[in-house]
């Protein structure tokens, strides 16, 4: 059971500060307050000195707690806010983060959700909690939420004090919710409850008492891992939305840019495009001559991207689109920039399609074996998976051949193409046991015909098979047929 923290019955500290919050605000409508000095009263950022009088005192939200204040030199709208901007963010906890237990980042609201994806991915061997907050009314005005935010997010923040559940993890403290960073996304420009997380539950709920999910949150990294900071960032992407009538000339004309590197392209439901040949040219051209790396999410706000699925999610993935599954735009956006900026060529699509701080419900593998002409013999090739790569975690697996081509000689009988794994020795005669174990699917074929499969496996017969080293797939075809294909990939889903 969750422990829980009631902020009315907590007792006045007896002894020294327990825990040490480093607070940072950055800037937005939290710190802001009417400058009366001025014609119309404009709100404007309150100085430093002015914030701490503001501010609940620490020992009576969170008693035995210390409380480092900083804002930001130039203090921010959160509209202004910029990939250097995290990265000072960034450093700032990293030069404190040993000499305190907690952190707390206020911002404005409109990018919160960016800066909570980007730090979540920046912010390598995270032990600590680091909360990021705001509010939708400035800390001086009589109906303010900021006071309430805040306590909260001291309250998380100083779990030492308040013997509140570690939450090692960058998390959104807004209204009454708990929620992980790389999930969040901001739901109303006006609402209390700003912010929510559509394909992913709370990590806790704030009411008489502070509920805190501990089934849901992520494990600390084992103890001796330093606090890595990933701040090498690359900003040369950008967010692209579909819509009915978008000019295949304008995507071409974005994907030739030099200063353009990558694309998180938000596509329709479980990730469908246009199947117009142009419009899919100006994607395979940007991929592959342009070497951008293209990221599909869906514009649902919940829901995932499974490509394949559809007809008009085939063409994506014949051209080189990576799935971005259930990721929010902001996450797939800030994932992009910390992977682009950290990793190279391959490493890339591994990396967004692997589950990296809880910001996707499932890792997808994608395993591209060699391809073969026309020939009448058995075909194997092998491919060795990711470390990261569990095969008892197995949700789901599809296999995909692109341009299947049969030849089949005249007087055969029932013509099939089997797919076994593990099984490098089958031959024609393993045909005739239609239950072999290993065989993963039955392709019936017609002479001359040319066609794609995408065929979703038995998710338990893949796993029996499948072991835990290299993963071997062998085609063989009946007696008298010849069988080649341009394309063969296995893609397999498992739980994060």
């Amino acid at each position: 059971m969750a422990k829980q923290s009631r902020l009315a019955k907590l007792q006045p500290a007896t002894k020294a500060a327990v825990a040490r919050v480093y607070v940072l605000y950055t800037g937005g409508t939290f710190g802001m307050a009417p400058d009366f000095s001025t014609p119309g009263h404009p709100l404007r950022s309150m100085e430093l000195d002015k914030l701490r009088e503001e501010l609940p005192e620490a020992e009576d939200i969170a008693p035995g707690t210390e409380v480092t204040l900083e804002r930001f030199d130039r203090l921010l709208d959160s509209s202004s806010m910029t990939p250097t901007d995290w990265v000072n963010i960034a450093r700032k906890i990293e030069d404190n983060y040993y000499n305190h237990d907690g952190f707390i980042v206020i911002q404005g609201t409109d990018t919160l959700s960016y800066t909570a994806s980007a730090l979540s991915f920046m912010l390598e061997n995270l032990a600590k909690p680091v909360v990021i907050t705001g509010s939708q009314l400035p800390l001086p005005t009589a109906r303010t939420d900021a006071k309430l935010n805040y306590g909260h997010a001291l309250q998380i923040a100083a779990y030492k004090a308040t013997d509140l559940p570690c939450i090692p993890e960058v998390i959104v403290v807004f209204a009454d919710k708990i929620l992980r960073g790389c999930r969040t996304r901001k739901m109303s420009a006006s609402a209390w409850t700003g912010f929510d997380t559509p394909n992913a539950p709370p990590l806790g709920e704030i009411g008489e008492h502070v509920r805190i999910f501990e089934n849901q949150i992520r494990p600390a990294p084992p103890s001796g891992l330093d606090l890595q900071v990933n701040s090498e960032l690359d900003p040369d992407v950008l967010d692209i939305s579909l819509y009915p009538g978008l000019r295949p000339e304008h995507l071409k004309a974005i994907l030739s840019l030099d200063s353009v590197k990558g694309v998180v392209l938000r596509t329709y439901g479980t990730g469908n495009a246009p199947e117009d040949i142009d419009f899919l040219d100006a994607l395979k051209t940007g991929i592959e001559k342009g070497n951008k790396t293209v990221v599909n999410i869906t514009q649902c706000p919940q829901g995932m991207v499974e490509m394949g699925l559809y007809a008009a999610s085939i063409g994506l993935l014949d051209n080189g689109v990576i799935s971005g599954l259930d990721m929010t735009p902001e996450a797939a956006l800030t994932k992009l920039m910390v992977t682009m900026g950290n990793r190279i060529g391959e490493q890339v699509k591994l990396q967004m399609q692997i589950n990296q701080r809880g910001e996707q419900s499932q890792n997808l593998f994608d395993f591209n074996f060699k391809t073969t002409q026309a020939n009448d013999k058995p075909f194997s090739d092998f491919i060795v998976p990711d470390r990261r790569f569990d095969p008892t975690a197995l949700s789901a697996a599809v296999l995909r051949i692109k341009k299947l081509t049969a030849t089949v000689a005249d007087g055969t009988e029932n013509p099939v193409l089997d797919v076994y794994m593990n099984f490098p020795t089958a031959k024609a005669d393993t045909l005739e046991r239609e239950d072999h174990p290993r065989r993963l699917h039955r392709i019936e074929l017609q002479s001359g015909a040319t066609f794609d499969v995408v065929q979703q496996l038995s998710k338990e017969r893949v796993k029996n098979v499948i072991g835990d080293s290299d993963v071997v797939l062998t085609f063989v075809a009946s007696p008298g047929v010849k069988f080649g294909f341009e394309k063969l990939s296995l893609s397999i889903f498992t739980r994060t």
